[in-house]
């Protein structure tokens, strides 16, 4: 079915106070969080702790090797900042409700999107790869505990005073991206989105989004398994193995790959907006649009720092050695420096499905 008939009709708009609602809600959950954890990260910098760098837990991140309470005071005013501009877009938000008059400007759009990428910004700088590798593993950790002693000693050892720190970042992040997203919808008040954010237009772009946003975590999944089923593709395995290195860890987190690529599919599939007929209970109910929108959000918001660090750490090792290894090893290290843009294309892909879904939110709301 093409994905045409079933997006919402570009002359479907959301109501005012739906979207100044939805907006509302958003940037003060954003603020309330960059707020607090900003508040934090500076007081636990200004009395020497800190929980976000490589010297309180191993890590690669592009602030590693400085001293952890440098990074959290760093950490706590880009916080403090971020809540400072959602407050802002909170307040015209109000005032967008009550008279419906396009709000928006350069202004308007420069503390938006500087929310936004400073958020971005402090993810990328403080967190690494743990919080998406925990992601992947904890369920089939959680799963094979109780049978084995070596998850349970995994699941001991997981360093969770700075792995919930990452967490909290990571989560921040996402709901200040939301908040700016939704704010700038509600600012245009009563005026017509533009036309390429409208569904048909969304539906089209979001298919190439969802396309990159596929192709990366696929990739990663055919060069596990192939290693695996003992094809080396772009990688040295002799080398690796005789390090004590396990080649099959890698399949639970190619089978999240999997799962996160089918999934990602749904959000320009019909399948991604009515549930399956078979499923109990819930078949060929609509799917709500956050149950999809929020997960989504969270892992794009993790792939970014996941890939930046992986990048930070090739960095590192440049040099003519350097080099030689990473030709060895292109599928081990090179397939994560797409995460970045996996990430983006993600992020993208979810704000077009959120798009064309918006008629359905009106019309469950003015229901309701």
């Amino acid at each position: 079915m093409d994905i045409a008939a079933v997006t919402t009709p570009p002359t479907t708009d959301p109501s005012l106070a739906v979207r100044v609602r939805r907006a509302a809600r958003w940037t003060t959950l954003g603020a309330l969080l960059a707020g607090v954890g900003g508040a934090t990260a500076l007081v636990a910098g200004l009395t020497g702790h800190g929980a976000t760098s490589s010297e309180a837990h191993p890590s690669i991140t592009p602030t590693m090797g400085l001293p952890y309470p440098l990074v959290a005071v760093l950490l706590g005013a880009a916080g403090l900042l971020v809540a400072l501009g959602l407050v802002r877009l909170r307040a015209l938000v109000g005032a967008i409700g009550r008279d419906g008059t396009d709000r928006r400007g350069p202004a308007q759009t420069i503390t938006a999107v500087g929310a936004a990428g400073v958020a971005a910004l402090a993810l990328a700088a403080v967190c690494d790869a743990n919080p998406l590798a925990l992601t992947g593993y904890l369920p089939a950790m959680l799963v094979m505990a109780p049978f084995s002693e070596e998850m349970r000693l995994a699941l001991a050892s997981v360093p969770w005073p700075p792995m919930l720190a990452e967490l909290a970042v990571v989560g921040t992040t996402a709901v200040v991206v939301l908040g700016a997203v939704t704010a700038l919808d509600a600012l245009r008040g009563d005026a017509p989105r533009p036309r390429w954010q409208q569904p048909a237009a969304a539906a089209r772009w979001g298919r190439t989004a969802v396309g990159v946003a596929v192709a990366a975590p696929l990739l990663y999944a055919v060069t596990r398994v192939a290693w695996v089923l003992g094809w080396p593709i772009g990688f040295d395995m002799a080398s690796f193995e005789a390090a004590g290195g396990d080649v099959s860890n890698g399949l639970m987190l190619s089978a999240a790959a999997v799962v996160g690529s089918v999934l990602t599919i749904g959000l320009v599939r019909p399948w991604g907006e009515r549930f399956w007929p078979w499923l109990p209970g819930l078949g060929g109910r609509r799917v709500p649009v956050p149950l999809a929108v929020v997960p989504a959000s969270l892992v794009a918001a993790m792939l970014l720092p996941a890939g930046m660090s992986m990048i930070v750490g090739a960095v590192q090792g440049i040099g003519v050695a350097g080099l030689a290894s990473l030709a060895d090893n292109w599928a081990a290290v090179g397939v994560t420096f797409l995460w970045p843009v996996w990430s983006v294309a993600l992020a993208a892909a979810t704000w077009a499905y959120a798009l064309r879904r918006d008629g359905d939110r009106v019309a469950v709301t003015t229901a309701a």
